[in-house]
């Protein structure tokens, strides 16, 4: 039964992560801000399966996460481009999974999907002529986000890991 119950993990835990960011947990949260979640699950993932599969994982992680939330923005091509480099780090050997760099790696991987989504907006912002004052609100929310990500991320990913690892067998 434990082999079963570990065969279908990766699964039941991808599908709990639209839970999570609709659930928003405020005693997780900082100034209203949240984590970002999907990195806490594709991080130990991407390290264990590799670069491609990751690639694909995170296409298929960011659509459901766009059909989900409906805007005009998308949250693929930054979780394509982190699970293609958290696979890459993974298959090169070079992380040892200790806190430091469980925190470190999601913090940057925030970094890189936030700045993306942003981007995204300040474009279209651009073109509406909008007000300069979101453009504050949406790096004070990226500050956060990774500030976020890089402190619950150590916890987070290192369950996750043990958890995908194929030592549980």
């Amino acid at each position: 039964m434990k082999f079963e119950l570990n065969q279908y993990t990766s699964l039941i835990s991808f599908l709990l992560i639209p839970l999570l960011i609709f659930w928003n947990p405020s005693w997780l949260s900082l100034m209203g801000h949240q984590a970002y979640w999907p990195i806490f699950w594709l991080l130990p993932w991407a390290l264990i399966n590799g670069p491609f599969k990751s690639l694909l994982i995170g296409f298929l992680l960011g659509f459901i996460l766009d059909t989900i939330n409906a805007d005009l923005y998308t949250q693929i091509p930054g979780l394509m481009i982190c699970g293609f480099w958290f696979g890459k780090v993974g298959s090169l050997n070079y992380f040892h999974s200790t806190p430091l760099q469980f925190g470190l790696t999601a913090a940057i991987g925030s970094l890189i999907c936030s700045l993306i989504y942003f981007f995204q907006m300040v474009v279209n912002l651009f073109f509406n002529e909008s007000p300069v004052w979101l453009f504050s609100y949406g790096v004070q929310n990226i500050f956060a986000q990774v500030l976020l990500t890089g402190l619950l991320a150590p916890v987070f990913c290192k369950w996750f890991y043990f958890l995908f690892s194929k030592k549980n067998f």
